[in-house]
C-alpha cells in the first residue's frame, strides 16, 4: 500500500514539476529551405503590406520566430509567394524551389492544414483574373453568379468535410468566402460594362439581393478578412461620392464624415487613421478635415499623430514663407536653389520616373509651360528618385524633352524640402509667389483647369 502511495506521490510531483516548466507559447515559427535560391530574403505580408524580411542563409535555409495576430498572411519572394496561417504555436516548414519561374512550394507542420486551404482558396480566385477573368466578367449575371456560387460552395464543402480544421478557422473562412461573393456581385455591373463592351448593362435587383443587409461593424471579421475590410471601405466611399455629387461636399471631408457613422470603435478608428495619415497633407480645407477627424476618432494615439501632422502643415499654409531647397543638381548643369527665382511665381512639380500619375501630368505641364513661357512664372520639376534611378532620371528628362527647370533632390523623400512640405505621395504641386511665400502647398495639377483659373486670378 505504501509503495502505491509513494508511486502516486512521485507521479503527482513529476507532473507538477512538468507543469511549472511548461510555458505558454506566444509565437509562431516559420522555417524551411530555398532550393536554387535566387533571392537573398523572403518577405512576410499582411493585406499586401510588408511586415518583415527574413534572410536566407548561404545554405538556403531560413528560420524566424514571429509574434503576430492569428490569421492569414502571405510569404515568399517573386513568383514563389504562398498564403500562410499563423497563430501562437504554429510551426511551419516551407520549402521553395526557385529554379523555375513557376510556383514550386510545399508547406508542412502545425498550421499547414489551414495554410494549404488558404492556398487552395487563392488558387481558385485566379480564374477571376487575367484572360480567364476577362471572359468571366463578360458573362451575363446568371452565369456569372453561378460560377461564384460554385467556387464558394466547393470550398465550404472542403471545410465541412475535414473535422481537423479548427472551429474558429472554419467559421471565419466561411464568412470570408461569403464576403468575397458579395464583393464580386457588387462589382459585376461595372466590370461587365467594360469587358462585355456594353455601357448600358444593368444588373437586376434580384441579382443584388444577397448584398443587402450587410453589417459594416463586425470587428472580428474586419480584423480577419481583407475582403471584408475592402467591402467596408467601399461602402463608405460610395456614401462619400453620393454626398459629393448631391450636396457638393468635398470628397475627402465627405469620406471622413461617412466613416464617423460607424459605431464600432476599432473599425471606425482604423479607417479614420488610414485615411487621414496620408490625405490630410493634400486636402484644401484642412481645418474642417482636422476637426472632423478629432470629432470622430476615440483613439488618443491616433489623435496625437494627426495633430502633429496638422501642426506641421500650418507651417506651409498660404501666406507662409516657403521652405527652401538649396543647390539641387540642375539637369542642364550646375546647381539651382529656390531663392534663384525670387521675383517670379514658382510652380513646383515633385515627381519621380517610377510614378505613373506623375508621368501622366508631363504633357499637360508642357502645354501650360508653352502657354506661360513669356509670363512672370517659372516651372520647376524636382525629381525624388532614389540614387539607383539617377541615370534613369537623366535619360527620361532628355527622352521626353521635359521643359522648365529640371532638378534632382539631394536625398529623395528624405530631403529637407520634402520633409518640410510633408510629402508622403507624389505627384505634388506647389505654387509660390514672387516674395517666396506659399500660394498653395497643394496647387492644382497641370491637367486640372483650376490651375489656369488660379494663375489668371493671380494675374500671372
Amino acid at each position: 500500500m505504501n509503495k502505491i502511495i509513494i508511486a502516486i506521490s512521485t507521479l503527482v510531483l513529476f507532473a507538477s514539476c512538468n507543469n511549472k516548466k511548461e510555458k505558454t507559447v506566444d509565437y509562431a515559427v516559420i522555417q524551411g529551405v530555398v532550393s536554387n535560391a535566387k533571392s537573398k530574403e523572403l518577405t512576410l505580408y499582411k493585406s499586401y503590406q510588408s511586415l518583415k524580411k527574413i534572410k536566407i542563409k548561404n545554405d538556403g535555409s531560413f528560420v524566424d520566430t514571429l509574434r503576430l495576430e492569428k490569421g492569414g498572411y502571405t510569404f515568399g519572394s517573386k513568383a514563389n509567394i504562398t498564403p500562410v496561417y499563423l497563430f501562437p504555436g504554429a510551426n511551419l516548414m516551407i520549402n521553395f524551389d526557385e529554379s523555375t519561374d513557376k510556383k514550386n512550394i510545399s508547406v508542412a507542420g502545425n498550421g499547414a492544414l489551414e495554410s494549404n486551404f488558404l492556398a487552395l482558396k487563392s488558387e481558385g480566385r485566379r480564374n477571376f483574373y487575367g484572360e480567364e477573368g476577362e471572359k468571366f466578367y463578360a458573362l451575363k449575371e446568371e452565369d456569372y453568379k453561378s460560377k461564384l456560387i460554385n467556387y464558394k460552395e466547393d470550398l465550404i464543402n472542403k471545410l465541412n468535410s475535414n473535422t481537423e480544421y479548427p472551429k474558429d478557422f472554419v467559421t471565419l473562412e466561411k464568412r470570408d468566402l461569403n464576403f468575397y461573393y458579395i464583393e464580386m456581385l457588387l462589382k459585376h455591373q461595372e466590370m461587365h460594362r467594360y469587358f462585355g463592351k456594353d455601357s448600358t448593362y444593368t444588373v437586376s435587383k434580384e441579382f443584388l439581393k444577397d448584398t443587402e443587409n450587410v453589417s459594416y461593424e463586425l470587428e472580428q471579421d474586419y480584423k480577419y478578412s481583407h475582403t471584408y475590410q475592402g467591402l467596408v471601405r467601399q461602402h463608405y466611399q460610395n456614401i462619400a461620392k453620393k454626398a459629393e455629387l448631391e450636396q457638393g461636399i468635398a470628397y475627402d471631408i465627405a469620406y471622413i464624415n461617412a466613416l464617423g457613422t460607424n459605431k464600432n470603435d476599432f473599425i471606425r478608428n482604423s479607417l479614420l487613421i488610414d485615411a487621414a495619415s496620408g490625405v490630410i497633407t493634400y486636402v484644401n480645407d484642412i481645418e474642417t478635415y482636422y476637426n472632423s477627424f478629432m470629432k470622430f476618432s476615440t483613439n488618443e494615439e491616433d489623435k496625437k499623430v494627426i495633430t502633429n501632422l496638422y501642426n506641421q502643415l500650418q507651417l506651409t499654409a498660404p501666406g507662409k514663407v516657403s521652405p527652401l531647397f538649396v543647390d539641387y543638381e540642375n539637369h542642364k548643369g550646375g546647381t539651382t536653389s529656390l531663392e534663384d527665382f525670387k521675383g517670379k511665381y514658382v510652380y513646383i512639380d515633385v515627381w519621380a520616373t517610377w510614378c505613373g500619375p506623375c508621368l501622366y501630368e508631363v504633357p499637360y505641364l508642357q502645354e501650360v509651360e508653352k502657354q506661360y513661357h513669356d509670363k512672370n512664372i517659372v516651372f520647376v520639376s524636382i525629381s525624388v528618385d532614389a540614387n539607383r534611378d539617377y541615370n534613369k532620371w537623366k535619360q527620361m528628362v532628355t527622352d521626353k524633352k521635359m521643359g522648365g527647370v529640371q532638378l534632382y533632390a539631394d536625398k529623395s523623400f528624405d530631403s529637407d524640402f520634402a520633409k518640410d512640405y510633408i510629402i508622403k505621395a507624389i505627384p505634388k504641386f506647389i505654387l509660390i509667389d514672387p516674395d517666396g511665400k506659399i500660394v498653395k502647398s497643394n496647387a492644382p495639377r497641370p491637367s486640372d483647369k483650376k490651375l489656369i483659373n488660379l494663375l489668371e486670378e493671380l494675374g500671372v
